[in-house]
């Protein structure tokens, strides 16, 4: 990752806060509403981006930072919601895939027939499944395992924007997708990615868990960034 430039992004505040702290030589710069601050951390040449909340953000978000700044790596990272009960708040999700958890075919019904969701199934767009680079997965997974002190599993992240608080519903996703956790952005930011050739991944801590009733704590943001601030001076 040396002399590399990196994409790092957010999808709020809390969630790029501290590596925009500790941006030096920091310089802002907003296209079409979104941020991007671009500076150095520990010799890293990094563009942190605040891709505001959602799939359709993420994607035009990625897009411009893909075009304007040319990074050579693309790292999500932020909160998520875990999809397992043995998943809790603090634990670190490597996203070694990425499903779309919220593309599907539904069966033919008349008015009056009513909905039922458990009926419907996974599209074509949502079995494609994106992949992260495995050498970033190898690396950070290596890192992080070492120096985090809850866990860190490395498997599916769910991406879609919905927020899932209808445990059925969650454990039917999981076992559908066998993602383990859920956030609103990263399918956008693999999906361009992947067509672009560019080696990206995702990292997401647990900030809430509705299996088991842990409320949510959008602070699990800091930490996160701050571990990955720790593995650029473990890299450098």
């Amino acid at each position: 990752m040396e002399n590399k430039t990196i994409l790092i992004q957010g999808a709020m505040k809390i969630e790029i806060q501290k590596f925009i702290e500790k941006l030096q030589e920091r310089e802002k710069i907003v296209i079409a509403d979104y941020e991007f601050y671009i500076g150095k951390i520990n010799k890293f040449n990094l563009i942190i981006s605040r891709t505001l909340i959602g799939t359709i953000n993420a994607t035009i978000a990625t897009t411009i930072g893909i075009e304007k700044f040319k990074p050579d790596i693309v790292i999500n990272q932020g909160i998520a919601g875990a999809h397992r009960d043995s998943i809790h708040t603090g634990d670190i999700i490597i996203g070694e895939k990425c499903s779309n958890i919220n593309s599907y075919s539904m069966p033919n019904k008349s008015r009056g027939q009513g909905i039922n969701p458990f009926e419907w199934e996974p599209n074509k767009r949502a079995k494609e499944i994106k992949r992260a680079n495995l050498e970033l997965v190898h690396s950070f997974g290596k890192f992080l395992k070492e120096n985090c002190i809850n866990n860190v599993y490395i498997g599916t992240i769910g991406s879609g924007d919905v927020f899932n608080r209808e445990i059925d519903r969650i454990d039917w996703i999981s076992n559908k997708y066998g993602t383990l956790c859920e956030d609103m952005e990263s399918i956008g930011v693999y999906t361009l990615c992947n067509k672009f050739n560019i080696p990206c991944i995702g990292i997401r801590i647990i900030s809430n868990n509705e299996i088991t009733g842990e409320e949510l704590d959008e602070n699990q943001a800091i930490i996160l960034q701050e571990l990955l601030m720790e593995y650029m001076k473990y890299r450098n």
